[in-house]
């Protein structure tokens, strides 16, 4: 007999391509851009998900650019960060204050089920520690469907 308690669980795949430019003291480069696909969500405690695109994940130089879905038809601006390396052991996230006048489609595609559509979504940052910056622009699409699992 299936036990009829459940839990909230989700499923989520896309892919994006970014374009990334900015200053890094003081000088003004094209910084690598890059296309991924590889994805990570979770739960979030106050409601909704936490959503991100990670390129080079656990690597120094890796790149995560998040977004919060609390209220799926209304997603949160995308954020952007780093990581750099302390010392040798001690990779940290190098978080950049972002803003940006660009909108995420968002189609509810059935119950639960939505895709977010970034069509030259762009965003800047200033980093909060230094006066390094980046403008990035965002082509792709990531789908998130909320499930019930039992427990």
């Amino acid at each position: 007999m299936a036990n009829p308690n459940v839990t909230n669980a989700v499923f989520a795949f896309g892919s994006i391509e970014t374009d990334v430019k900015g200053t890094i003291s003081g000088n003004y480069l094209d910084l690598t851009s890059y296309s991924t696909s590889s994805t990570s969500i979770s739960i979030n405690a106050l409601g909704g998900y936490d959503f991100s695109f990670r390129h080079n994940d656990g690597l120094s130089g890796a790149r995560i650019i998040s977004i919060s879905l609390r209220y799926p038809q209304d997603p949160s601006p995308l954020r952007y960060s780093e990581t750099i390396v302390i010392d040798r052991a001690d990779p940290r996230p190098y978080e950049f204050e972002t803003t940006t006048s660009s909108i995420i489609a968002v189609t509810q595609i059935s119950n639960f089920v939505y895709r977010y559509d970034l069509k030259d979504y762009k965003f800047s940052g200033k980093a909060q520690h230094t006066n390094d910056t980046r403008e990035l622009t965002c082509n792709g699409f990531f789908v998130v469907q909320g499930l019930t699992w039992p427990i």
